[in-house]
């Protein structure tokens, strides 16, 4: 905005499905944002703890998504408003109260996550699952038990894409709420679906490849793209949070609630032209308590954020959030709105610009003045600002005994848990496991949150729950470990060696497994980095540093693409290890057996990658090579009559004769000392 022009959304947001919220208290907590200038009531009707909405064409998302037993949030009192719902006649009641205050009301209801409500009432629009076994694949039909919830997370009960009644369903539902709710906006979420239901099911992976989409961000998006065209032509515009530009620029039709992250994504929306509500989790929550979020934090918001400042003119207004998983009542929400509501709407009613702080502070008190005059009850002026030094104490010392409370031990592990094998499951993608083998992976990974996972096969042969473990080690490392802050290319290009191994084996024996377990620690701990066309590990022996140069089977050995390899380690090292930026290259290798001058030609790249090295020591008897040469696993190296071993190339040709003599492949170890 230029100046200080009011913005045109000026709102604030009541979360209603963790706690229900009366009606006599939610009219409360409407005068009170009417008393501030507020003209937007963001109505957060649906999610996984609770459906509140009368949609009387399915009766079942009030009978049976309404209700739930004591929760387990980490508040005073777990037992208080669990249950109730808002029926179409209160509803409309409210909306009216609401417009006589000048205050239009955007109810949300949450697509596609956030569906664990919606799918305990409708389990039928829940996705089926894609299961594999030594046979193949087969598909589950009803394989997931959804309730209604009870701890706070992110869940990957998500409505089936892949099937129109699903989505017809959303219409349905959304058809009524267009008749409730007359205002222009409809919110529908878009926030925290992960994806783990939508990767194993057979309806959501057929529509991706029918429609060409990339991938389940992609299907989020065509589905969010399919209910903002529904109700655009209903005339209503809709809100997504800011994770739905994932999968690109929407229309014109969408308007996007910035809270965290992805700041790039909204401002190339805002650059097409897209308008945008500021909601930013530092600044405008308020649920948060006093210390980690006082008056004096929301004045020092900036008036444009970074990601609005070369369009400034499509920021459209302010929102300040009031999550309830700890806020049961509406005398707990009258204490943590009031008066930083007040704080939020001036600033929205100035276009993000404030006065000096002093001159601020007396206008809060006089806003307050107004609301606490209705009889609402806000937090006393000495919580309205703490010094940094007590609000970071008093922020820790909350964060901690939440944190150590028993009860909350199952919120942790399956809140942990589940991000982690979201990211878990994005990796195996990105490396491209064979798909049959993948899921089985992830499904032994995921078994460490049964609450949400089908059946895990009972097979454990083929090293599917070591490298499960190894990946689950390595995506931990990749967040708060070792690999934290290593450019992705490389971590991904590192991680291959996984599905390498996993082919390589296949090959072998014509069935994937994993037998590299003894191998693959110094991948998930960030000990060995791919490179181009070589892997290298970090090795100290007696104070000494060394980089081993270790060969995969796919490596290209032209001297362009080794010493482009070596050039680049050398800066990775210097950047990222600079411990061993000047280490020495070693290697030890069948590779660098002097024996193959013998078995190969001259011009053989193998006996190029030779000459880099000065050898210094040999082991003439060493047959560790053959596995590698003859693609046999280390079983079929020791049981495999030589007379079976393949002679498709010269070396193996070469090696087999030898091998007949009675002569062995050797190996050596040698420095780099030129390029290749």
């Amino acid at each position: 905005m230029n100046g200080n022009i009011p913005y045109a959304y000026r709102g604030f947001m009541l979360d209603v499905s963790r706690h229900y919220m009366p009606i006599e208290g939610i009219k409360r907590l409407l005068r009170g944002a009417a008393a501030c200038g507020m003209n937007r009531l963001h109505w957060h009707l649906t999610d996984d703890q609770g459906w509140r909405l009368e949609i009387r064409s399915y009766p079942r998302l009030t009978e049976k998504g309404s209700r739930r037993g004591p929760a387990v949030f980490g508040s005073d009192d777990e037992t208080q408003n669990n249950d109730g719902y808002y029926t179409q006649d209160e509803v409309r009641d409210v909306v009216r109260f609401a417009d006589e205050l000048g205050i239009s009301i955007v109810p949300e209801i949450e697509i596609p996550g956030h569906a664990s409500a919606m799918l305990h009432a409708y389990p039928e629009y829940g996705c089926r699952r894609t299961v594999a076994d030594r046979t193949g694949l087969h598909t589950e039909q009803t394989p997931y038990t959804y309730d209604v919830g009870t701890i706070a997370g992110v869940f990957p009960n998500l409505i089936c894409a892949g099937r129109d009644d699903a989505v017809n369903f959303l219409k349905g539902i959304l058809d009524e709420v267009c008749e409730l709710f007359p205002g222009p906006e409809v919110h529908i979420g878009g926030d925290e679906a992960i994806k783990q239901h939508w990767r194993r099911c057979p309806d959501c992976q057929k529509r991706i490849r029918q429609l060409g989409l990339k991938d389940e961000h992609d299907l989020q998006r065509w589905l969010v793209l399919q209910i903002g065209d529904y109700l655009a032509h209903k005339g209503k515009k809709t809100i997504v949070w800011n994770e739905s530009l994932d999968g690109g620029i929407l229309p014109d039709y969408f308007i996007v609630q910035h809270w965290l992250g992805n700041d790039a994504d909204t401002a190339a929306f805002m650059a097409a032209g897209g308008k945008v509500i500021s909601s930013e989790t530092t600044y405008y929550y308020l649920s948060r308590p006093y210390p980690g979020l006082d008056v004096h934090d929301i004045w020092t918001a900036p008036a444009v954020p970074d990601y609005a400042k070369d369009h400034p003119e499509n920021l459209i207004g302010l929102e300040c959030p009031l999550w309830s998983e700890r806020v049961t009542n509406p005398e707990r929400a009258e204490y943590l709105l009031f008066p930083r509501m007040c704080a939020v709407a001036l600033k929205a009613q100035g276009g993000g610009h404030v006065p000096p702080w002093p001159e601020f502070l007396e206008k809060v008190r006089a806003v307050n003045g107004r609301v606490a005059a209705l009889g609402i009850a806000g937090a006393p002026e000495a919580e309205w600002v703490y010094a940094p030094e007590e609000a970071q104490r008093l922020r820790a010392d909350i964060e901690g005994k939440r944190r150590a409370l028993p009860e909350m031990a199952a919120t942790w592990r399956i809140a942990d848990g589940l991000m982690s094998q979201e990211a878990l499951e994005k990796l195996i993608k990105a490396i491209d496991l064979p798909e049959a083998f993948a899921l089985r992976v992830m499904d032994h990974a995921w078994a460490r949150v049964p609450e949400f996972c089908g059946d895990v096969s009972p097979d454990t042969e083929d090293g599917v729950p070591t490298l499960a473990e190894h990946l689950l080690r390595a995506v931990y490392n990749r967040e708060s470990g070792p690999w934290k802050g290593i450019p992705e290319d490389i971590f991904i290009a590192t991680m291959k060696a996984f599905t390498r191994f996993v082919r390589e084996h296949e090959a072998s024996t014509g069935y994937c497994a994993f037998d590299r377990g003894f191998w693959t620690t110094r991948q998930a701990d960030a000990l060995l980095f791919r490179i181009g066309e070589l892997e290298y590990e970090l090795i100290e022996r007696d104070g000494v540093k060394a980089l081993s140069l270790h060969i995969p089977s796919d490596a290209v050995l032209t001297p362009d693409r080794l010493n482009a390899s070596v050039d680049a380690t050398r800066a990775f090292m210097k950047a990222y290890r600079p411990a061993w930026e000047n280490a020495p290259m070693l290697c030890h290798s069948w590779l660098l057996s002097p024996k193959l001058k013998d078995l190969l030609p001259e011009n053989s790249r193998i006996l190029g990658f030779q000459r880099g090295f000065d050898v210094a020591s040999e082991d003439p008897d060493s047959d560790d090579g053959v596995s590698w040469i003859f693609g046999l696993t280390g079983e079929q190296a020791r049981t495999t009559p030589l007379d079976d071993y393949r002679e498709d190339t010269t070396l193996q040709r070469a090696v087999k004769a030898l091998m007949r003599a009675g002569g062995h492949v050797g190996e050596a170890r040698g420095a780099l000392v030129r390029p290749f």
